[in-house]
């Protein structure tokens, strides 16, 4: 159950989290506790699987990254093998199971096109997964996923 408290933490960390040396110190002063205190109640919803993941979202095109959706098309048994060689690449950033024909769907990140094919070629080697499809971005839609954290 998540106190009043918690609801007003979360709400403030997802809109307007501080990019700074000491983002918990600028934070803290909006709820009356101490950069400890607030650092305490962050690990606490974090342990709680109340938090999953936090992190900055990037332009990757800006910065001139190449990206690509790949779906991938896996014998469930060998999901798990797969799964964890694809979750091996710190250039996925996201990988999710889909029902349907193409059941594995990961997004790959990497600084050129050739290094990108690269990479992919190399999955495809290490999963001895061939049928793979390579879904290039064409057109890019951004999501803005915020959670209505009222507090009651």
């Amino acid at each position: 159950m998540l106190t009043k408290l918690d609801r007003l933490i979360l709400k403030e960390l997802q809109n307007n989290f501080p990019v700074s040396s000491r983002p918990f110190a600028e934070v803290c002063s909006k709820f009356d506790l101490s950069e400890e205190e607030l650092i305490r109640k962050v690990r606490s919803l974090k342990r709680r699987k109340l938090i999953r993941y936090a992190g900055a979202i990037f332009e990757t095109k800006k910065l001139g990254i190449k990206s690509t959706l790949i779906a991938m098309r896996v014998p469930e048994k060998s999901l798990p093998k797969v799964t964890k060689i694809i979750n091996s690449y710190s250039q996925v950033s996201h990988n999710y199971l889909r029902n349907g024909e193409y059941n594995i769907w990961f997004t790959l990140s990497a600084g050129s096109k050739p290094l990108l094919a690269a990479l992919l070629k190399e999955i495809k080697q290490k999963t001895a997964i061939e049928d793979v499809l390579d879904l290039e971005t064409v057109r890019v839609f951004k999501i803005n996923a915020r959670f209505n954290l009222k507090s009651k």
